[in-house]
């Protein structure tokens, strides 16, 4: 009976000798695959300063006809704006200081004339001499663009024709509006 608790005894030590062998092997193991570890982390966030004809664009700004350069017409007084006379506004779209592409959208809202049929937009790249005849310019300024000034032409036209001289007399001593928008937004790509 000594025997059998003898042979017991060391069964069960022999038991928990592989057992505690097999926990430090799994420890160990585990101990491989766990790593702990810290840093700070400095993230440099890219600039975002673009101004509009030297004006920084988070400032708004109203813009009006008496902002514009008129020509045209010599039978017209200077800094009117009448039948057969243009007025025209650039806008220098300057990204320089910013550090990603820039995309544009440069939005004329012309409701309030379209009542007036001869008098209307177009919008010029003065960089592409491309011409629009509407309103609405989009276009994306690249982060590694050479020229980061984007240069553009704002034309209203008003065309002398005789079939509107009705319509066109009732403009005179009242206003044109419109609204024009600049929006600006970070160009993603593709």
């Amino acid at each position: 009976m000594k025997d059998a608790i003898k042979r017991k005894s060391k069964i069960m030590l022999f038991s928990i000798m592989f057992l505690l062998i097999v926990v430090l092997v799994i420890v160990d193991t585990y101990a491989l695959f766990e790593t702990n570890g810290s840093a700070d982390v400095e993230y440099n966030v890219g600039k975002w300063e673009i101004k509009l004809n030297n004006v920084n664009i988070s400032l708004e700004r109203v813009i009006t006809l008496n902002d514009f350069v008129y020509t045209g017409s010599t039978h017209v007084e200077d800094g009117y704006f009448a039948p057969g006379v243009n007025a025209e506004y650039e806008l220098d779209i300057d990204t320089s200081n910013t550090d990603t592409s820039v995309e544009y959208d440069l939005l004329i809202d012309d409701s309030h004339i379209e009542l007036y049929p001869n008098i209307h937009f177009k919008i010029i790249d003065l960089d592409t001499n491309e011409e629009l005849v509407g309103n609405n310019k989009h276009g994306v300024i690249s982060v590694d663009s050479t020229n980061k000034i984007k240069k553009i032409k704002v034309v209203l036209e008003w065309e002398d024709l005789e079939e509107y001289d009705e319509s066109d007399s009732t403009l005179i001593g009242k206003s044109l509006t419109f609204n024009m928008q600049a929006n600006f937004k970070q160009y993603l790509g593709d």
